[in-house]
């Protein structure tokens, strides 16, 4: 390893992006692995210590940003005495992602730790914030990706810089432009080729808002992404229209997620007009139907890879059709918060059409559970399987607040089905979750995971979250073997 050229480093260190942990590690190993680590590392920092829910880490994130100001900016802004010298690497260079509210928010914080708590004024936190950004502007190689998410402080396009740096960016998300609508209209002059586009429409049809946005979409020609958050505005259809009549987006968008829209009877047609889609997402979204003969062809759907439904009543036609279009292209079916009707269809048609599933995520009722054991004989490629019971909140569950208490949940004797489980799990699967109510014994998760190894099965995860009876035994087994596993 410590002779391999730079590109080739750079090529490993990037699989390693998610992990910020290991990559640090990387950075202390010598000097050229630390050339080819660092600029991956800092590419989006502000996220990094919001998503490692690590605030403390941004008061020397920002001392080292602050550092690389001119003396005579430092001096204007009074912090001379605070920040250090400069360090060996180059850090705003690396910067990828600007997020205006996380820089901003970041300064918030790193002002309360230096200063006290609110003893900084709102004006002085939101100048540090635009000095900064600028900064960026001026200094990144280049900025990709650009975060306009209730940035109503100041406009990004008026800095030095923006225009030059934002030219080259491939995602942007943007949502409530009040303060200045005319960030829209000036992104549509500078990009031209983004890859993914994030827009939350909060306006009405007549908001001089609207038809910037309409702009920006009528020049994208490249356009891959798209996530559209109609938070009920009347504004959402228009933009639909607009979307699914652009011949150019038909071939170029392969993923589409809608966020609380509001359809007319015409979705299912619009929507199979774009032939290359891969990904769809379909949250909290009302009068999702069509006539199912209108866009019964051949061609319709077959790269769909992944289809994830959230909190939606979706016609159980749609759903089949969906499935059975897709067919073996699918990999990823996940139902959040969604009461399946009829899940035992559904698991038919997924065994019927779709075997190559390898992600299967769904909220279920105690009476549902005999059906997992077809889903897992007949899809041989599972590698990710969640179930958990329709009371829970996914959201809650996934980041639950200090007061959540999860709902009381019907209780389900699981000895009989984790033996069949554990002799019909796919050789494919590495993850298995369940948040329900099963009563589990030690001696009952003993025959499981007896099964498991005796298949050679190499799971990486294990999860039984809600369940009854569990203890010490149970948790000293599952990592017992878990250890086995990843020698």
């Amino acid at each position: 390893m410590n002779f391999l050229p730079h590109l080739c480093l750079e090529k490993i260190f990037l699989n390693l992006e998610q992990d910020s942990k290991t990559l640090h590690s990387c950075i202390l190993v010598n000097k050229q692995w630390s050339v080819s680590s660092v600029p991956i590392l800092w590419k989006d920092p502000f996220r990094l210590c919001k998503y490692l829910r690590k605030p403390k880490k941004l008061v020397p994130l920002l001392n080292t940003y602050l550092s690389f100001l001119p003396s005579s900016t430092q001096k204007r802004l009074g912090i001379t005495s605070i920040i250090g010298r400069p360090t060996f690497f180059n850090y705003p260079v690396y910067l990828r992602r600007i997020s205006v509210v996380l820089i901003h928010g970041s300064v918030e914080y790193w002002a309360d730790s230096i200063f006290g708590p609110d003893s900084t004024s709102l004006e002085t936190i939101t100048y540090i914030c635009k000095v900064l950004c600028e900064y960026f502007l001026c200094n990144s190689s280049r900025i990709e990706y650009l975060d306009l998410d209730h940035a109503n402080w100041f406009n990004i396009f008026k800095l030095k810089g923006a225009t030059t740096s934002l030219s080259s960016i491939k995602s942007v998300v943007i949502d409530d432009q009040r303060n200045f609508p005319d960030q829209i209209e000036n992104l549509s002059s500078v990009m031209q080729n983004a890859r993914s586009l994030s827009l939350s429409l909060r306006y009405r049809k007549n908001d001089p808002v609207c038809k910037n946005i309409m702009n920006l979409l009528q020049t994208q020609k490249s356009l891959k992404e798209i996530s559209l958050f109609s938070h009920v505005s009347d504004f959402f259809q228009n933009i639909w229209d607009s979307l699914a009549s652009s011949k150019l987006l038909h071939k170029s968008l392969t993923s589409i997620e809608f966020h609380e829209a509001t359809f007319d009877n015409s979705s299912l047609l619009q929507l199979s007009k774009f032939y290359n889609l891969h990904h769809l997402k379909l949250y909290r979204c009302r009068n999702f139907t069509g006539n199912i003969q209108e866009v019964d062809k051949l061609s319709v759907f077959k790269n769909l890879s992944q289809l994830i439904i959230c909190k939606i009543q979706m016609n159980p036609q749609i759903l089949e059709f969906l499935l059975k279009k897709s067919n073996t292209s699918l990999s990823v079916l996940e139902f959040h918060d969604h009461n399946i009707t009829d899940f035992h269809k559904t698991v038919l048609w997924c065994v019927g059409f779709c075997k190559n599933l390898s992600r299967f995520v769904a909220s279920i009722q105690v009476n549902q559970i005999p059906d997992i054991i077809l889903l897992f004989k007949e899809c041989k490629k599972l590698e990710y399987f969640h179930i958990y019971d329709l009371k829970l909140l996914f959201e809650d569950e996934e980041e639950p607040w200090d007061e959540y208490r999860p709902p009381e949940l019907e209780l389900f004797h699981a000895k009989e089905l984790l033996e069949e489980l554990g002799s019909c799990i796919p050789m494919t699967m590495r993850t298995i979750k369940v948040w329900m109510n099963w009563l589990i014994s030690g001696e009952d998760i003993e025959a499981f995971v007896s099964k498991c190894m005796s298949f050679n099965l190499n799971m990486k995860v294990i999860e039984f979250r809600h369940c009854k009876g569990f203890g010490s035994l149970h948790k000293e087994v599952i990592k017992k073997y878990l250890l086995n596993n990843n020698k």
